[in-house]
């Protein structure tokens, strides 16, 4: 059976993607070797839509993901075809949005020094990872559109934003990839809505972090084993008690899988998968195995009573402690 496909940036891609966030910008990254060998394993296995950003990196090297791409890239020359980037930016050094009156000149300054980083592997998408809140998308959106026009990249894409914000922006410029969080805990009013406005205008959706940050795949059994310095840390759900309410909603995923006969990891990507015509999830690993294992999930067919069953559980489950720090949870879903 071929894995699903689907048009993104004007490529046939597979219907799971690959995130490389956790590649650079985590407290203890993998070798450079074991990074290229994962990387490898998820072209190799059609994710070839990649997730990447301007600031995956210490504050030292901000731009260590794109160093490490450009690296690989210099190492499989072959691979540069194969893969299509959408690369986000338009952050300032405290990851909070650039305002829409700075927002071309230091969009044009960032996106040609990572062009730099890259050579002549072409930036299909660039996208906000988030917008200016004080100011109508359709502003953002015409600034995006210049800059398109320049010839700095390809198409334009989106993260975090409503699905009536979609709407508006796509009136300025077409939309080619929308960028949330999806997953088996991340599935509120507002994420519904953005799938069904992303779904109607065919817009592709890379569903990030679609195996919650790990705590869908039992990373940890206890907060104190997460390591310091991990975005985990400060999200309010992987702590206290919290953790441990949390982890009902996985046990009960647990059971669902187990009866399917597949890992929980695949059953929460084939869900996101089967949402609807356009989702893309984007997990990352740094091993091949897993990305393999990852990439496979996209062939997983869910009865009318799996989704039946999967659907009561969310439903009756609410997943303590939100999404974000506060601080950041500002800039989401605008």
């Amino acid at each position: 059976m071929s894995a699903p496909q689907i048009k993104f940036a004007g490529q046939s891609v597979g219907r799971i993607g690959y995130g490389l966030m956790q590649l650079t910008w985590t407290p203890e990254p993998p070798a450079q070797e074991d990074s290229f060998a994962a990387m490898k394993a998820a072209a190799d296995a059609g994710a070839t839509a990649w997730s990447t950003a301007a600031f995956y990196g210490p504050p030292n090297n901000p731009m260590a993901n794109l160093h490490l791409i450009a690296a690989f890239f210099k190492k499989y020359p072959d691979y540069k075809q194969k893969v299509v980037i959408a690369l986000k930016g338009c952050m300032q050094p405290n990851l909070s949005p650039i305002a829409v009156g700075e927002l071309k000149e230091k969009a044009r300054a960032e996106i040609k020094a990572c062009q730099d980083i890259l050579g002549d592997k072409t930036i299909d998408i660039y996208l906000p990872a988030r917008i200016d809140t004080e100011a109508p998308v359709e502003e953002t959106m015409k600034v995006l559109k210049e800059l398109k026009e320049e010839g700095l990249f390809t198409e334009v894409g989106l993260s975090e934003v409503k699905g009536p914000t979609l709407e508006r922006a796509y009136k300025v410029c077409p939309v080619a990839v929308l960028e949330i969080e999806v997953s088996l805990w991340s599935y509120d009013s507002d994420i519904k809505g953005a799938l069904s406005s992303a779904q109607s205008l065919g817009v592709p959706v890379f569903a990030y972090s679609p195996l919650g940050r790990g705590f869908i795949t039992r990373k940890w059994s206890k907060p104190e084993d997460i390591p310091e310095g991990s975005y985990q840390r400060m999200s309010s759900r992987f702590q206290g008690d919290n953790f441990y309410q949390n982890l009902k909603l996985v046990d009960l995923l647990d059971e669902a899988a187990q009866k399917k006969g597949v890992e929980t990891s695949q059953l929460a990507l084939g869900w996101v998968v089967g949402l609807n015509d356009v989702t893309i999830p984007i997990p990352g690993s740094s091993k091949p195995d897993r990305v393999r294992h990852n990439t496979e999930s996209a062939k997983l067919k869910l009865s009318e009573g799996e989704l039946k069953k999967i659907n009561d559980i969310l439903a009756s489950f609410e997943p303590a402690g939100g999404r974000y720090p506060e601080q950041a949870a500002a800039h989401l879903m605008q």
